[in-house]
């Protein structure tokens, strides 16, 4: 069973456009489950580095280094 990457575009303090990796329910995240506009939350990964793949960011979540 493949996990589903939810992934953020929001803007960071900077005001640049940054991609953030939500964790998903049952991780703490109830925020955007309804929302139209989603936002990061505190359980929300990132800013994610732009030289990751989506590989590499499903594999951080899976091991729990983010």
């Amino acid at each position: 069973m493949s996990k589903k990457l939810d992934m953020i575009l929001a803007k960071d303090e900077a005001g640049e456009f940054r991609l953030w990796a939500c964790r998903g329910e049952g991780k703490g995240c109830d925020r955007n489950k309804y929302r139209r506009s989603k936002s990061p939350c505190v359980d929300c990964v990132g800013p994610l580095d732009e030289n990751l793949t989506l590989g590499e960011v499903m594999d951080q979540l899976n091991r729990g280094d983010a």
